[in-house]
């Protein structure tokens, strides 16, 4: 290797030039060069120059000799630290080191696939190790073959190329092909449940915000502006062209009314939303199921307006539920749940006919509320009226409570009136009552005019008029008395008694009821007791008048006694006690006298007095005076 082939490998420093002049042209050069040049060189001038050079050299004065090479006083080039040379030289010995191994290395790495064993002797440990022997080769390639015939070869090649593309373009159209017939499938698949939606009666429209999405409408035109916006779904293809609802608006889940009927803290009685079975995955039950939902919610939301409206009813909410009290013992629960959270029917309950009879109520009742609401927005009014009345409060859970505290209120009358005419019975008195009941309505369909309520509709409507109902007591024969229940909704819900008597009745003179009526069944029961006492006491003083015994025909009446008027002590006293409910005659002395009384009841219990009441009556009128 030449020197202009690349960096000598010797190991030498390289020669260093000679610094003495050349010539003497060279030399008076380098002396001008200096200051005052050749002309200021004397004798004495050199050897005060020369005694200095000695003494900077420290005194050496073996050097009498004068390096005129120099050209005659020019200044020495800057020599090199030793250290640095030598750190130099160190460096680029390695670097020749590395050169060496790496070449080595390499040609070692090369001829270990043609000649491993004798190779891998040069060929370093950590190269073995991280790439192994015979992984670098260099091999000459064979010498293409000369064909004869290239233009036979080319038209091989070209129809080679030419039948590859034809496979890939057959390919192509067979995997668009298969790619049609999915959409295809999808997309039948996907109009045959939009149709089938279609068909079953629900609105399809174009959703607002994406016009070329589908949606279905299953919410209600009238209902709360917090609902009506959300009762529109788009229908979006899925995968396999199945229609997916968008219920996100919803909240993605499904909920209903949940309403539970407990009576001294044990439920009785519970209705639970129906559901869709995991296998029915039909469209039409889905959006069947969204519009469930939709209607739960605003139902939940009114009745939680309402409730604010009926704390003085017994409704109170607590936590998620609202709680409505019946009675003493019972009360409602209301609560809106998932339908996954919901629990299971249970048949076993003997109230849950009260409970689903609740539920439906309150359904009905918020239907009611749309299709009023509809209709005083289609009927014409006059145009000084305003036709923006605001969000309205719907009566949902109060006609609810009116209809439980009619029915409570029928039963306590009943029931107390009944136990009297059991008693006045066990008396042998004809005494009887007979309960009726107004029914409701429905409104002939062919005679009603442009928009006006449908006969459903005036059915619910006649459901919220007050509730009536008429009892007539028959005491006596010739005492009826006639009890007249009425459940108010508005603007205070509660029931209010009247009692009417015929003109000819002798109450009317004996005990004539309360014109403005009884607000309480307190009230009215002691009107009762008091009427049937008046009435079951001129009775007998009727029985002993008819007499043929003179002593007993003169008998008098005083309250809800009878006396001889000539003996105090001979008097009979007609009551009627509660708990339980009995007719007592009494024959009781008076202050004057002494005496035990003797008393007879008539009531319900095995224990009742077996003798009529006016044998009784004649008996003791018939006894001696004392």
């Amino acid at each position: 290797m030449t020197s202009s082939d690349g960096p000598p490998l010797s190991l030498r420093p390289f020669p260093v030039a000679d610094k003495a002049p050349k010539n003497l042209a060279e030399f008076i050069a380098r002396v001008n060069t200096q200051p005052g040049g050749f002309r200021d060189v004397s004798e004495s001038k050199l050897q005060d120059e020369i005694k200095s050079r000695e003494n900077l050299n420290g005194g050496d004065s073996d050097q009498d000799d004068v390096d005129m090479s120099d050209g005659g006083g020019v200044d020495d080039e800057p020599v090199k630290d030793v250290a640095a040379a030598r750190m130099e030289v160190l460096k680029n010995i390695e670097i020749a080191s590395n050169t060496a191994m790496l070449t080595l290395d390499s040609l070692s790495l090369l001829l270990s696939k043609q000649s491993p064993t004798q190779a891998g002797l040069t060929l370093s440990q950590q190269l073995r190790e991280m790439v192994g022997i015979g992984t670098l080769g260099a091999d000459k390639l064979d010498e293409p073959i000369i064909r004869a015939n290239k233009e036979r070869d080319d038209e091989e090649v070209a129809t080679g190329w030419t039948l590859m593309q034809i496979n890939q373009a057959r390919d192509a159209a067979e995997e668009a092909g298969r790619l049609l017939q999915r959409e295809v499938e999808a997309e039948s698949k996907y109009w045959e449940d939009v149709v089938a939606v279609k068909t079953s009666g629900w609105s399809i429209c174009r959703v607002p915000q994406e016009r070329h999405t589908l949606g279905v409408k299953f919410g209600f035109s009238e209902a709360a502006p917090e609902f009506k916006n959300n009762g529109l779904a788009p229908m979006r293809r899925g995968d396999g062209g199945s229609v997916e609802l968008d219920l996100g608006r919803l909240g993605g889940i499904s909920e209903g009314l949940l309403v539970t009927y407990e009576r001294d803290g044990k439920v009785v009685g519970r209705s639970v939303p129906r559901r869709r079975s995991n296998d029915d995955s039909s469209l039409e039950s889905r959006v069947l199921e969204a519009r469930n939902t939709i209607f739960s919610q605003e139902l939940w939301h009114e009745l939680t307006r309402e409730a604010r409206t009926l704390a003085a009813y017994g409704v109170r909410p607590e936590g998620s539920t609202l709680t409505c009290s019946v009675d003493g013992s019972s009360k409602i629960i209301l609560e809106l749940l998932p339908l996954d959270s919901c629990p299971a029917a249970d048949d076993s309950l003997p109230d849950n006919t009260i409970a689903e009879t609740i539920f439906i109520s309150l359904h009905i009742l918020l239907s009611y509320a749309h299709r009023y609401n509809e209709l005083m927005r289609i009927r014409p009014i006059p145009p000084h009226i305003s036709r923006s009345r605001g969000q309205q409060l719907y009566a949902l859970l109060r006609p609810v409570i009116a209809r439980m505290a009619s029915i409570r209120s029928v039963h306590s009358c009943t029931t107390y009136i009944g136990s009297i005419v059991t008693a006045l019975q066990k008396a042998g008195l004809p005494s009887s009552f007979t309960l009726k009941t107004t029914q409701s309505s429905v409104t002939d369909a062919t005679s009603q005019g442009p928009n006006q309520q449908t006969g459903a509709q005036s059915l619910v409507r006649n459901i919220l008029q007050p509730i009536e109902y008429n009892i007539i007591f028959t005491i006596l024969p010739d005492t009826p008395v006639t009890i007249r229940g009425r459940t108010f909704l508005f603007p205070v819900t509660t029931t209010f008694y009247h009692v009417a008597l015929p003109p000819s009745s002798a109450l009317q003179d004996l005990c004539a009821p309360y014109s403005d009526g009884y607000s309480d069944t307190k009230g009215l029961f002691s009107y009762l007791r008091t009427a049937t006492e008046r009435a079951i006491t001129l009775h007998a003083l009727n029985t002993l008048s008819s007499s043929p015994n003179p002593t007993i025909s003169k008998w008098i009446q005083s309250g809800i006694s009878i006396q001889d008027p000539e003996d105090d002590s001979r008097a009979l006293q007609f009551t009627i006690e509660d708990d339980p409910v009995a007719l007592v005659v009494t024959s009781a002395p008076t202050p004057n006298h002494t005496g035990d009384a003797n008393s007879w009841k008539y009531s319900t219990q095995p224990d009742s007095e077996s003798t009529k009441l006016e044998e009784l009556v004649a008996r003791e009128a018939n006894r001696p005076r004392s």
